[in-house]
């Protein structure tokens, strides 16, 4: 690291989003690309952290979940064909290959999102979020299954004990992902992605990577002034 690091405040992140929303993993894939323009023209700063924070989609959800195509025409009515459809596109056009065929349960995401929180750095934040986002778009695995959560996790480096704690509906962790939820809708927040720069300057939606670079910069410049 260079001395003329230490003249800029890190840039924070906070990104409001859930894992079982397909413009979230979208939001998220733009934001890498936003980092990596981010490092090459401003080569002087750190990287910026970046933290992820709860919300949930459906926090009425059951805690067994529902079937996937029943909750997706329940949400969609007729438009249910084509809002998936433009959601694919979106994704591909990010890079992802949505399998959303693969996907036949809609989970409660409170659990989940309580293991994201637990998790003891950004760096083991970003793989836990990464590793659920795999796992319920990429390969439709069963997150209403604490088996399957509990295997997709491990590679991440968090205890079995803690994700099984992160499991129990009302534990410790469960109750402050859901106290971080409730916050982001005392704000008045009703759709994610929502990315959050220094705590202060907010972008909403899945933004194309260079209107969140342009955010990162015009951020970065304020904190200075």
């Amino acid at each position: 690291m260079n001395a003329s690091t230490h003249n800029h405040p890190v840039l924070h992140i906070t990104v409001v989003s859930d894992v079982v929303c397909p413009w979230c993993f979208i939001g998220k894939r733009h934001l890498e690309k936003a980092l990596v323009m981010f490092a090459e023209q401003y080569p002087d700063h750190q990287a910026p952290v970046v933290e992820w924070s709860a919300f949930q989609l459906n926090p009425d959800m059951p805690l067994e979940g529902m079937d996937r195509d029943t909750y997706v025409r329940n949400k969609f009515g007729d438009q249910a064909d084509d809002t998936m459809q433009r959601m694919a596109d979106a994704g591909r056009n990010a890079g992802i290959d949505f399998a959303f065929d693969k996907v036949t349960r809609q989970p409660n995401t409170l659990g989940l999102h309580a293991l994201i929180h637990a998790a003891t750095n950004p760096g083991q934040q970003n793989a836990v979020k990464q590793a659920l986002l795999d796992a319920y778009f990429l390969n439709g695995q069963d997150l209403t299954d604490d088996a399957v959560v509990a295997n997709v996790v491990q590679p991440t480096g968090l205890s079995p004990e803690l994700v099984a704690q992160c499991l129990v509906k009302g534990a410790a962790p469960q109750l402050a992902a859901q106290a971080t939820d409730q916050r982001w809708r005392n704000m008045q927040v009703q759709g994610v992605p929502l990315f959050v720069f220094q705590h202060k300057w907010a972008v909403s939606g899945a933004q194309p990577p260079e209107a969140l670079l342009k955010a990162m910069v015009q951020s970065a410049l304020q904190t200075r002034e």
